[in-house]
């Protein structure tokens, strides 16, 4: 299972994207690095509609970059703009991408155009050479039956809507609310320690202890942090993505399914703690776009729900975390599992 996938044709390549981000992009450009003839890291970001061309491929390249080892580059455009005219949609900022590119070292080797109705060669608009091709090519190609093959499944954004608890909990819920001295932190911090080490250990009553203990600002915040880390003295630097190490990825998806499960037994109007935990995680995996709708919810779960307008300013402003910068940190989506 832990051979290596031949990617060998531009549709294995439009293949492996999806998997490796969970999603298929929208609006978006895709960078995968290169190492030799080795595909590296996978880096998304929001199509420029609004950024001005060098200073839109400075920033994608900084990010780049960090793949020490890159010596080239690939690079997908997934967008649904006006492709009737000669000029291709975002031409003067691929440009400037492919001369920082060029400057950078890691040279951009091809490019590809993704649509809701078809996929073609970027850089290439001769129609007799590189005609619209169907997208039934990438879900049909090897590339994609081997990632399926391996488990790998593409899931993309879960509405958690349905996830509504009973009303009758929110008392309970609102009883097991910290008043905020640091010993009712502790023991709830302890109790998720437990729980992302064993999750199948949570109850009922645990959920709705740990859903009352997400109401109080400092103690989520501490439990957000304690995913990453268990020192609370750098829980503020953790929340804005800045922590040393590779985040253990496996707790992360752990916290992330529990959150889940938490929501079940809590009504509307006490979700947004979870929802913006939920979202933080999809940010810290490079998923910004997952991570604002997370964050959009929690406010329509609560309005003026201030964890959730601090969080989603990162968003807006195309903050990463640190991890999303380095490849050898970032959030590979385990295959097989």
């Amino acid at each position: 299972m832990n051979d290596p996938i031949n990617i060998s044709t531009p549709a294995d390549i439009l293949a492996y994207v999806p998997h490796m981000l969970g999603e298929t992009p929208k609006e978006s450009f895709v960078v995968i690095t290169m190492q030799g003839n080795a595909l590296g890291a996978t880096l998304r970001i929001d199509a420029p509609f609004c950024f001005e061309p060098k200073a839109f491929a400075q920033t994608v390249v900084s990010y780049a970059t960090a793949d020490e080892a890159a010596t080239g580059t690939l690079l997908v455009i997934y967008t649904d703009e006006d492709t009737t005219t000669e000029t291709r949609p975002f031409a003067e900022h691929v440009q400037a991408l492919r001369t920082e590119l060029r400057t950078a070292r890691m040279p951009l080797q091809d490019a590809w155009m993704v649509t809701s109705e078809m996929w073609t060669n970027y850089l290439c608009t001769d129609n007799a050479c590189c005609p619209e091709r169907s997208l039934e090519e990438i879900t049909d190609s090897t590339g994609n039956a081997a990632m399926i093959y391996r488990g790998s499944n593409v899931t993309g954004f879960t509405n958690p809507v349905p996830f509504t608890g009973e009303d009758a909990n929110r008392e309970t819920i609102a009883a097991h609310k910290p008043d905020g001295w640091p010993g009712d932190t502790d023991e709830r911090r302890a109790q998720w320690a437990e729980l992302l080490q064993n999750p199948k250990a949570l109850t009922k009553e645990s959920a709705l202890e740990l859903a009352g203990a997400l109401q109080h600002p400092s103690t989520r915040d501490h439990l957000m942090a304690d995913i990453i880390t268990n020192a609370p003295e750098q829980f503020t630097s953790v929340l804005l993505g800045v922590f040393l190490g590779r985040p253990d990825w496996s707790r992360v998806d752990t916290a992330q399914e529990l959150a889940f499960e938490l929501m079940k037994v809590t009504p509307e109007g006490q979700r947004a703690p979870m929802l913006c935990m939920i979202g933080w995680l999809e940010w810290l995996k490079g998923k910004s776009s997952f991570a604002a709708r997370y964050f959009k919810l929690a406010l329509e779960d609560v309005k003026g729900f201030r964890l959730a307008e601090l969080l989603a300013e990162l968003v807006e402003h195309g903050l990463l975390a640190d991890c999303v910068r380095d490849p050898k940190k970032a959030y590979t989506r385990p295959i097989g599992r």
